[in-house]
């Protein structure tokens, strides 16, 4: 089954000013006097604030459109992964040592692949992150889960360029988008509301896809709970699910009996807005609500799935059979939207 989250536009983004260090009293946090409720960073600055991820400073201020190091970059990421800063190994940069604050978090970044220094061993912290690190640090720590697969729209990306995949991978998932429609000047610097914005989006994608992955399980356990249904010991129909291709199969062996009792299989089950799923779409047809009329959105979605049916040259299968009809599952779980698909084969003897 194919999952797809809900898609969240931000800025790449980067790390703070070295020159005062932010305050380490977080928990109270609830503002700051230089984020308005207005910025479209609010949202994400308070988010990692109140988590201890980002810190303000004693003034009161955050300092939104400060340049931020990669020290820094490296401590909200590995607060943001919850990794373990303690227990780790030496990366072995020439300039990271175990007496600096940061070691920690560039030791467990670098330790778990997501982080690398430069060809002359150092790490460079202190120096400002670019757009093009930003992009291919949060592509390898969040694990994206949609490829690059558009063509880069940016002149001043090269294929070839190390960076070129990771950013298109950020564009792929709507995490970011280019300073023009045809620029992303990889070589600029992040500010710290950028960073705030660039890491919350992407833990939402992380969930999103965790969710999405959950409820595709569930939702086979629900196909196949009632995959045979029996009247007088006679087959009325059945359903298997192919975990390959993310293909249900559902048979109904006559017209009358078995089509009424493919409605009792769980594609048409009551459970699935339990899980978050609040609309259905069979094919290109029209949205079909199934939470406020559930007895009507079972035979909308049963109508328009036999809707598709055609009459096979090899009956083996079913005297009517539509095959790979793409089911689509729009829903909404904990202030999360998602949608996702997966193809449905119905086969119908028709007793004839």
């Amino acid at each position: 089954m194919k999952k797809f989250v809900i898609k969240a536009f931000l800025y790449v983004t980067a790390i703070a000013l070295i020159a005062i260090a932010p305050t380490s009293a977080h928990a109270a946090v609830t503002s700051f006097k230089d984020v308005p409720k207005s910025s479209d960073h609010y949202d994400a600055i308070i988010n990692l604030a109140e988590r201890g991820v980002i810190q303000g400073y004693e003034d009161g201020t955050f300092r939104p459109d400060a340049t931020l190091t990669r020290a820094h970059a490296a401590k909200i990421l590995a607060l943001s992964l919850k990794l373990n800063t303690t227990n780790v190994k030496d990366p072995g940069f020439k300039d990271v040592n175990n007496s600096q604050w940061y070691y920690g978090y560039v030791a467990a970044l670098a330790n778990a692949g997501y982080i690398s220094g430069f060809e002359d061993d150092t790490f460079r912290p202190n120096a400002p992150m670019t757009r093009a690190q930003t992009a291919k640090i949060i592509d390898l720590s969040y694990q994206l889960p949609l490829e690059a697969k558009t063509a880069n729209p940016f002149t001043d990306v090269s294929n070839s360029a190390w960076y070129a995949s990771h950013i298109r991978t950020l564009v792929e998932n709507n995490v970011t988008k280019g300073k023009t429609a045809t620029t992303f000047e990889p070589n600029a610097n992040v500010t710290r509301a950028q960073m705030a914005s660039f890491v919350v989006r992407s833990e939402q994608l992380v969930s999103a896809a965790n969710f999405a992955e959950q409820t595709k399980a569930k939702i086979r356990a629900i196909a196949l709970e009632n995959s045979v249904i029996e009247k007088d010991g006679n087959k009325l129909s059945q359903s298997s699910y192919d975990l390959k291709t993310d293909t249900l199969t559902m048979t109904a062996y006559n017209m009358d009996d078995g089509m009424k009792a493919i409605q009792g299989l769980g594609f048409f089950s009551d459970k699935l807005p339990a899980l978050g799923v609040s609309h259905i779409r069979i094919a290109d047809g029209p949205l079909i609500n199934v939470v406020e009329n559930r007895t009507a959105a079972k035979q909308q979605l049963l109508n328009s799935m036999t809707e598709l049916l055609k009459t096979p040259s090899d009956k083996t299968n079913g005297d009517l059979v539509a095959t790979n009809i793409k089911v689509t599952l729009f829903g909404q779980n904990e202030g999360t939207q998602f949608w996702e698909y997966f193809n449905v084969n119905l086969r119908v003897f028709t007793g004839e």
